[in-house]
């Protein structure tokens, strides 16, 4: 894909030129490049990551060629000296960054979408609203308006398929609700869908099974770019406390930095 990239020589102004930025990607992962950069004796690229699972580090990958992989400081330098738009410029996104930190920028950026998390479907959005529209409507997702600091209830699901209940803070953050069925019981995790997951604010969650036991914790926030979260914190409703009636408490807490 083309991309205007900004340049500047010698002090001068900045000028823009036109570059396939796929030329700027390692030739065995096609992943863009990142200092330490290798080339071999013709000049093909290769990320230090992709030189490390070679066989054979004397003969070329790409052309065949014989010799080492070496050092390629020429390309270092231009990457870092490239800037580069935000691919989410079209949403927003005003930010010129550099080549190098583009990937980092991109997964944090305000101006992101977020992703529905069905494997099959690929709707993807950056409003709340319009996210649990989608899982509503699309999905058949129950969903639960509810305030901070305020315990609310939500039904348990009992063997069956994992599945997903969508809950709407009162300033429109959307946090979704997974439990997963499992022979020792249910497994219960919550996470907040936005694309800035490293910015203010934060949240955390006490939830409890209508028993003695409860649990509280931080609420990681995710992109749902991979699907579900699976290394979040799971709270867990053993099998013996599950009834055809079996609700948790859920209170969601808003923590100001």
């Amino acid at each position: 894909m083309g991309s205007a990239v900004s340049a500047v020589r010698n002090g001068a102004a900045a000028t823009s030129v036109t570059l396939e930025l796929d030329a700027l990607d390692c030739t065995v992962c096609w992943q863009p490049l990142n200092p330490p950069i290798f080339q071999c004796a013709v000049g093909h690229l290769i990320c230090p990551s992709c030189l490390d699972k070679l066989r054979n580090t004397k003969k070329c990958h790409f052309c065949s060629r014989e010799g080492d992989y070496n050092r390629c400081y020429a390309m270092e330098k231009v990457l870092g000296s490239m800037q580069v738009p935000c691919s989410h410029a079209k949403y927003g996104c005003t930010l010129m960054i550099s080549y190098c930190q583009r990937q980092d920028h991109e997964a944090t950026c305000p101006h992101g979408l977020c992703f529905c998390p069905e494997s099959s479907c690929g709707f993807s959005e950056r409003s709340p609203a319009v996210l649990l529209d989608h899982f509503v409507a699309a999905h058949g997702c129950p969903s639960t308006k509810f305030r901070y600091g305020t315990h609310f209830y939500i039904d348990v699901v009992q063997g069956g398929e994992e599945k997903i209940h969508a809950l709407s803070s009162e300033d429109e953050h959307l946090f979704l609700l997974n439990m997963a069925p499992e022979p020792s019981g249910c497994v219960v995790s919550v996470f907040c869908v936005r694309p800035d997951r490293d910015t203010d604010p934060k949240f955390s969650t006490w939830k409890n099974s209508c028993h003695t036991q409860s649990s509280e914790f931080q609420v990681p926030s995710t992109t749902l770019s991979d699907g579900i979260p699976r290394d979040s914190f799971m709270f867990n409703v053993p099998k013996f406390y599950l009834r055809e009636d079996s609700k948790i408490c859920v209170t969601i807490y808003k923590i100001l930095a």
